[in-house]
Formats: structure tokens, sequence, C-alpha cells
């Protein structure tokens, strides 16, 4: 229906307006429409994601390791032989430890708490003996402290499968890192470890049943051969002295009168266990096997011991290393190789 004068002029000129605003605005969507849909079609291409950072940007808290050991006898950190020549040794060992405090910039820099099982398994035992002859587990804590210095408290079991009982034991080792000294080409690594058998016998025989103790005072000067010839070598000359209350070694109580030609003698009272040096090669496998498999190595090495208390030669006789007092050994070498690997 047509609207006549003044009213109908005013009614086109809004429409035809009207009409203007809505081409225009037609226009322009069109043109923002264009623009956008360029940026949406670009935002919806695949974008790759960025590669995760793994390895020493994400230092563990958990480590562990495994060693298997072949070794042509063995005399302990105290002085026991134990077994004499011929045959050879297998020792596996297993450990882990877990990292529960850290401060780099506190007096108490670190804790971590650790435990691990270690077994022995001779080629030749005797007529009737076993092949597995002991087994040892520990489970303990090291604190780091004063940037350099640490302290490990553990408890030490020897377990013995063919019979006899257990001995209970706690190891107690404070260390020194004096790399960062630069006093000598190489780290000393001085260590002092207090042993003390806590109960089921005397860790070297003839002496104390219970409550015995002994110091072991030593360092383990080291070289890696990476920085000199890049070869991934390190030499380690691991060096001790064992000394102790001479009833740890003799508890001198008539049942120990096992020296002499005769073997019926009373032994002396000496505080001096051993000395023992030796040289320690290990080389590592990681241009062989990837890292993320573990820090393979292999390794080899000699111990000398040099014992020199008669109750630990009258004790060789006890265990089998010699035949009579005579015939025990006071100079020994102990061969040794192996595999392992660390995370």
């Amino acid at each position: 229906m047509w609207i006549k004068n003044g009213a109908g002029d005013l009614v086109m000129s809004i429409l035809k307006s009207a009409s203007a605003l809505l081409v225009g605005a037609a226009i322009s969507l069109g043109a923002i429409t264009s623009v956008t849909s360029s940026a949406s079609a670009a935002d919806l291409l695949p974008v790759k994601a960025k590669a995760p950072v793994i390895g020493p940007t994400v230092p563990l808290d958990v480590h562990g390791y495994f060693d298997l050991t072949f070794a042509t006898t063995r005399i302990t950190p105290g002085g026991l032989m134990i077994y004499p020549r011929g045959g050879y040794l297998s020792q596996p060992e297993v450990g882990l430890s877990i990292d529960i405090y850290k401060d780099p910039n506190g007096f108490i820099n670190s804790v971590s708490v650790f435990g691990g099982v270690w077994n022995e398994f001779w080629s030749s035992p005797p007529p009737g003996g076993r092949t597995w002859q002991e087994m040892d587990w520990w489970a303990g804590f090291t604190v780091g402290f004063a940037r350099d210095w640490k302290f490990t408290a553990q408890k030490l079991d020897f377990v013995f499968p063919s019979g006899g009982s257990d001995l209970q034991n706690y190891y107690f080792i404070l260390a020194y890192d004096d790399s960062k000294l630069g006093l000598f080409p190489f780290a000393w690594n001085p260590t002092v470890k207090l042993f003390w058998t806590h109960h089921g016998g005397s860790a070297v025989v003839l002496g104390k049943t219970s409550d015995g103790y002994r110091f072991e005072v030593g360092v383990a000067p080291s070289w890696s051969m990476q920085k000199y010839w890049g070869i991934p070598l390190t030499f380690t000359i691991p060096t001790w002295v064992a000394v102790a209350p001479s009833s740890y070694y003799n508890r001198n109580d008539g049942t120990t009168n096992l020296c002499g030609a005769t073997q019926n003698l009373p032994c002396g009272t000496d505080n001096l266990g051993l000395v023992s040096t030796g040289l320690q090669a290990r080389y590592s496998l990681a241009g062989v096997v990837p890292t993320r498999l573990g820090s393979w190595y292999i390794k080899a090495g000699v111990q000398y011991y040099h014992i020199s208390n008669d109750a630990l030669l009258a004790s060789q006789v006890i265990t089998g290393a010699a035949p009579n007092f005579s015939s025990a050994h006071k100079d020994v070498v102990v061969g040794n190789t192996g595999i392992g690997f660390t995370f």
C-alpha cells in the first residue's frame, strides 16, 4: 500500500538508507571473512609438538647398579682369607638408592637411603659342600654435608647358606672429597671406616664373638684417561690399613692357641691386621651400549694383601685356606674381572 504526501517520502528515504547500510555491511563482512578465513586456515594446520627434554636436565632421584665380579679368591677387608687356591669365585651384587633431600647451599647437602644384596659362589667347594657360600644384605643412609663430606651408616648382615650363625654387623664410613683442593693432579679420596660386629660370632674366626670392632683407614687415588688420551678408562689404587683392639683378632681365651709349628701355641695379640693396595681399571662401554640402557662398564684388577697378624694366619687353617699355620699365606695377590652397569 502506497503512503502519499511527506510522510511517504520520509519512509522511502529511510528504506533507501537502510538498504545502503545493509549493502555496506555485507561488503565489509565479506572482506573480514576473507581475511579471517585465511588466518583460521593457518591456525588449523597441524603444529609439531616440542620434543620433551630428557636426560641430564631431569636428574633422577633413584639410582641403582648391578655388578658381577669373578675373583681368584677372597680376603675380607679385615684380613681373613677364606678360600684356598684353586677354582674361582662369582660375586653378583645389586643395589638401589633414593635421594630424599637435596640442598647444595646448606650445611646438610643431601640425604639418601639405600639397600643391596651380594652373593658369593665358589666353583670348587669340598665334597659335600655347597657352591653358594655366602649372602650379604645391607640397608642404610648417607648424609652429604659441608659440600665435600659424606657420612654413611648401614646395617650389614652376613648369611651363610651352608650353615653357621649369621653375623650382624654395622658399618660407619666417613669420606672426604678432596678433588676441589687442586693440590695434586688426582684426588686421594680418603676414608675412615668403623666395622662393628654386634652379634653372631667373630668376623675373623678367632676374635671376640660379639661387640668386636675394627678401623679401616685408607685412600683411593683415581685417574681418568678420558682427559689425557680420550679413552673412557679409569684407574684406581685402593689402599688401606686395618687396625683394631687385639681382642678383635684374638680373644685369647685358651681356644685360640693355634700358632707355631705345633699349632698349639698362643697367637700374638697384635693391633695391626693387614695392609692392602692394588690397581683396579674400569672401562666405560658408553660407546657401545646406549646410555638409555644404563652406564655399562667392564673392569679388571689386582689387589695385594699383607697379613701380619698371627691370629689371622691361624684362622686360615680353620677356613681351609691353608693346611697348617706354617703354610699360612702372609702375602696374597687376588685377581679379579667383571662387568656391570649403573643408572
